[in-house]
Order: structure tokens, then C-alpha cells, then sequence
């Protein structure tokens, strides 16, 4: 019978893996962010691992500030990008193929001569999933490995004819999650039959002894 081990499932049952789990999530913090977070390797002593799911995630808060220094009304939109590119201490998972693109704008805008105006909180989440190659992550007795983000932000106006500026303040954070699809190592059970067996063989020493 096949497992999916969710969080609380491995962290009961794996050993030498304290102070680890299946899953993180940072807090946001003012980009450019660098941050990393620790998963539980697979302990091959649960069972036989037949597939992994490796997710990872991503979010941006940023408000953004529009001017007009024109002497007539301007129609612009300011749209606030991060990027989150991953990387991994564990041997043989590249992810520099990985990257996650967040974006948030203000929609278009008009702003008035001489005017300013504030937007936000505007949000962005993103989310991918992967299936590496599930022998990377199984060791006797389990283990941790780490994944860590990196940000790339940027902000750019469309609109307003170059009489618009624009600031941004962003914050960033991202996680990971792991599940593992394994084969539960189980003890043989005899057979009925096999029982049965041995069952007539007690009884027929028994009636051995009796006889003498």
C-alpha cells in the first residue's frame, strides 16, 4: 500500500530529524530578500520511496507611488515585478531553471497636474510544483536539506507620456513544501495455510507424547 507523508505523518515517524519538516513558509521582508528554510529528507528505513512532489512558493507586497509633473492630466499604470530565483544544498537538485515571476499593478491611472497618488498594498502570489528524481532525497534515517530564494525586483510606468514617476516599497518572501509517495516496509505474515501446517504438526507431537 502506497503513503503520502504529510508533515505531521514523517515528523512522528522519521528519527534524526529534529527541528525540521515537510514544509516553511518566510515572512516578507523588504526586498532584496535572501532567504532560505530546511525540509526533511525521506528515511528510507519507512519504507521503499517511489515518487517525490517538491513545491515551491512565493509572494510580494508592494505599494506604489505615482506623480505627474505635467501641466495637464496624464493616464499612466505602474506595475511593481519580482522575480525569485531558487537554489538547493542538496546534491544533484538544480533548480537554477526555477523562477518564479510576481507582479502587481496599479491599473491605469489619471492623475491630475502637479498630482500624487498612493496604491496598495497590492499582492501577487505564485506557485510550482516539481517531481525530481525521487533517489536524491531518500537516506537511512533521514536527514535535512535546505532551499533558499533569492529576489529580483523592479518597477516600471506605462503611460503618461514620461511625466509620470514612479517609488515602490515591496516586500518578499517565499517557502517550499516536500511530499514523498512511498512503499511501507512490512514484516511477512505467514500464510493461512502455512499456519494451518504448523498447527497439525503441533497437535500430531502432542499426540506423540501422549502415546508414550
Amino acid at each position: 500500500m502506497k503513503k503520502i507523508l504529510a508533515a505531521a505523518v514523517l515528523a512522528a515517524l522519521s528519527v534524526g530529524s529534529a527541528n525540521a519538516a515537510l514544509s516553511f513558509s518566510n515572512a516578507e521582508q523588504t526586498t532584496e530578500i535572501s532567504q532560505s528554510g530546511f525540509l526533511d529528507l525521506f528515511d528510507t528505513n519507512l519504507g521503499t520511496l517511489n515518487s517525490v512532489t517538491l513545491t515551491l512558493t512565493g509572494g510580494m507586497t508592494t505599494t506604489i507611488d505615482l506623480s505627474n509633473s505635467a501641466a495637464q492630466s496624464q493616464t499612466a499604470r505602474g506595475t511593481g515585478t519580482v522575480d525569485l530565483s531558487f537554489t538547493s544544498s542538496l546534491a544533484g537538485l538544480d533548480l537554477s531553471a526555477v523562477l518564479l515571476n510576481l507582479t502587481a499593478t496599479t491599473g491605469l491611472q489619471t492623475l491630475a497636474p502637479g498630482a500624487s497618488a498612493s496604491f496598495g498594498p497590492l499582492t501577487d502570489t505564485d506557485t510550482i510544483a516539481l517531481t525530481p528524481t525521487a533517489a536524491l532525497f531518500g537516506a537511512a534515517g533521514g536527514g535535512t536539506f535546505s532551499i533558499s530564494c533569492e529576489s529580483f525586483s523592479g518597477l516600471g510606468v506605462s503611460g503618461g507620456g514620461g511625466n509620470v514617476a514612479a517609488s515602490q516599497t515591496t516586500t518578499a518572501g517565499c517557502g517550499a513544501s516536500i511530499a514523498y509517495d512511498y512503499t511501507p516496509t512490512t514484516n511477512k505474515v505467514p500464510e493461512p495455510a502455512s499456519m494451518a501446517l504448523v498447527g497439525l504438526g503441533m497437535m500430531g507431537l502432542a499426540a506423540i507424547r501422549r502415546r508414550k
